[in-house]
């Protein structure tokens, strides 16, 4: 534990490149001013300065951080007096200086902290293998008032798994917190390799809060980037508007960039054929036939669910894949491996594939940042059969179907795997079918109501049923769809009756279909129900049947000045049948209302047949998916959707007024 500590952490002097700090220069940086005052009037802390410098060279990436901030309140006295660090297997972190500034008085408290190395793994049964560790600070008797001042440097020293970052860094530096405000913030880029290094500043924002003209430059080596900040407090919207970033790379083209690894991943797709390594599967793959859709189909799910997915964080950015033949022999691997090895089955199967670089999380900046290779931390597969294009996770688990029909995975960006190789983006995509299909009929006779709604799923969504009925509690499959009934037909929680299970009487539902080739699922509820009108302030019935998922109400709240809005909806198709034994008021507006929407973003019908005891609506929803739509186009397409919800998204039908022999009838009829 001694020795792992030492390794972990140390307490000693800043290296050469940061300036050192006297206790004179301290005192003189922590003065009290108008804008301090004004975050202590606001209930906030105050940083009365943060020195933050970035340093790199061909042997090591270093963060050096010194900053003294006010005690003010409870919580950042909790935090104050325990930190934590997390650091990879390769850092570690020097503290130089932990001290408070009491009653004028400047007291050291180093000999007060208390340092515990504590193990950060607690998922490796799940197969994330995270070799990191944190170190626990701990420091006695911080009080409300004092001013903490901490000075530490972090380190990562290259080892030789780290080729990459031999040769490449990537650095982000983001505007603080919006809580802090900082009465003076230095950052400092100190370029030490024997590459320039360039960076991009985006997102800046001038007084007026107007987005400034991005920055961009070069760091030569040797040479210092400068960020110089006074009485700054980040005035960025964070619900409406992008934090400022700058972003700093060794200077790279991808077309360079693919010199580093392409070689890795040609070696291990190369080395081997699959039949030296894997003759079980080859003779698997023979007994298929010519169904070359099936040989596919196998493959994919082969790798996906028979070889366990390892995350290992350390290596996720070393770029250097293991040989499928181990992937194949020990069935676990990481995404490049699992990639390599479908790669390699499919090769042998005759389909043109390539390996391809993403980052679902940060998909939006790719096409902002430098190029670099840390701008991906994942990789999947792109497969090109019979003319069209096709991208498969082979870290996915239970995913089914032909090529043409599994999940499509929504993103943009990605980086292909091949010599000259530039970043692309993905156009724009059209479902062949729909994703979803509601066949509902709701039939009312002597005022008890039977409803029967058939869903047949496709796709992504064929999929994600499979796994939600696999997991989840029949009873609890009811009970939510007897909710999603509910809100469907517009009723209103009664005082007395909040089960759902006492309104829909005999629910049921089934599964009636598991197609895993065409990976179709299809599923039959089923349920009666007592009084299942509508009743209108005016004593007016109505039946009715809006489901609310049809229109995309995400949109509505969208608010971001910055980013653009990503659609990513899959076709939907619904068929609403109403039928009552008693006659409908055949003119009423919403009951006939009808749109068609042809905009270049989505296609949208509503169309309806009306007689005197019941009507049907139509819907068919077919939108441009996985297409990013800019700012400035995105208050159109609220507006379409926004027109959609006027009651455009199912079918209600108001019940007429009785007539006077009806009335009659009603009467006898009771006695």
């Amino acid at each position: 534990m001694e020795q792992e500590q030492e390794e972990k952490y140390k307490l000693g002097t800043p290296e050469a490149w940061v300036t050192p700090i006297s206790d004179a220069q301290l005192r003189s940086w922590i003065v009290e001013s108008d804008f301090s005052q004004q975050q202590y009037d606001d209930g906030k802390d105050y940083c009365y300065f943060l020195r933050k410098i970035e340093y790199t060279d061909d042997t090591q990436n270093a963060e050096y951080n010194c900053m003294a901030y006010s005690v003010q309140q409870p919580g950042t006295l909790e935090f104050a007096s325990v930190n934590e660090f997390v650091l990879y297997s390769a850092e570690h972190i020097v503290f130089h200086r932990i001290a408070v500034l009491r009653d004028g008085e400047l007291i050291d408290k180093l000999p007060d902290a208390r340092f515990k190395v504590l193990d950060n793994e607690n998922q490796s049964i799940e197969g994330v293998i995270n070799s990191s560790k944190k170190v626990n600070v701990s420091i006695k008797d911080v009080r409300l008032h004092d001013i903490l001042i901490v000075e530490d440097t972090r380190i990562v020293l290259f080892t030789e798994k780290d080729f990459l970052r031999k040769e490449l860094t990537k650095y982000i530096w983001f505007s603080p917190d919006v809580y802090w405000a900082y009465g003076q913030y230095e950052f400092d880029f100190i370029n030490k390799r024997r590459n320039p290094i360039v960076y991009k500043k985006q997102y800046f924002r001038d007084a007026e809060g107007e987005l400034q003209p991005v920055d961009e430059g070069e760091i030569a080596p040797g040479e210092t980037f400068s960020l110089r900040l006074k009485n700054y407090l980040n005035p960025v919207d964070a619900s409406r508007e992008v934090f400022p970033f700058i972003d700093f790379v060794t200077k790279h083209s991808y077309e360079e960039l693919m010199g580093f690894v392409y070689p890795y991943y040609d070696s291990a797709l190369n080395a081997k054929q699959l039949g030296e390594y894997a003759p079980d599967l080859v003779t698997k793959l023979d007994n298929l036939g010519d169904d070359i859709d099936a040989k596919i189909q196998f493959a994919i799910e082969y790798v996906q669910n028979n070889v366990r997915y390892i995350y290992n964080e350390e290596e996720m950015h070393g770029h250097k894949p293991q040989d499928p033949w181990v992937t194949f022999e020990f069935k676990q691997g990481d995404c490049k491996a699992k990639t390599v090895l479908l790669k390699c089955v499919l090769d042998y199967l005759g389909i043109d594939s390539a390996i391809v670089l993403v980052n679902y999380s940060a998909d939006f900046y790719l096409k902002n940042y430098l190029p670099s290779l840390f701008n991906f931390n994942h990789v999947i597969l792109k497969i090109e059969h019979q003319e069209n294009t096709y991208f498969v996770d082979a870290t996915y688990r239970d995913e089914y179907g032909t090529l043409e029909n599994r999940s499509f995975i929504s993103f943009l960006h990605y980086l292909e795997l091949k010599p000259n190789s530039s970043l692309q983006q993905r156009p724009a995509y059209k479902y062949p079918d729909f994703a979803i299909y509601d066949e509902i009929l709701f039939d009312v006779k002597n005022d008890i109501g039977t409803i029967k709604l058939k869903t047949t799923y496709r796709f992504g969504r064929a999929n994600a049923m499979r796994r939600y009925f696999k997991n989840t509690n029949k009873k609890a499959i009811i009970d939510s769809t007897n909710n999603f009934v509910f809100s469907c037909l517009d009723f209103v929680e009664g005082e007395n009756v909040n089960d759902k299970r006492q309104i829909f009487k005999d629910a049921t539902i089934a599964v009636v279909r598991d197609d895993k080739v065409d990976n179709v699922y299809v599923t039959e509820y089923s349920a009666t129900i007592d009084n299942p009108y509508f009743v209108a302030s005016d004593g007016r019935k109505y039946l009715k049947f809006y489901d609310a998922n049809i229109v995309k109400q995400n949109l509505k709240e969208y608010v971001q000045k910055d980013v653009s809005y990503w659609q990513v909806f899959d076709s939907e198709k619904y068929q609403i049948t109403i039928r009552s034994d008693k006659p409908i008021e055949l003119q009423d507006e919403f009951t006939n209302k009808e749109m068609n929407v042809d905009y270049e973003l989505f296609k949208y019908s509503l169309k309806k047949k009306v007689d005197k005891f019941g009507a049907t609506a139509d819907i068919e929803f077919i939108p441009l998916s996985n297409v990013d739509v800019p700012v400035a186009d995105i208050p159109d397409l609220r507006d379409k959707y926004t027109a959609v919800g006027r009651s455009a998204y199912g079918l209600g039908v108001a019940l007429a007024k009785p007539t006077f022999i009806d009335s009659l009838k009603s009467l006898f009829g009771k006695k």
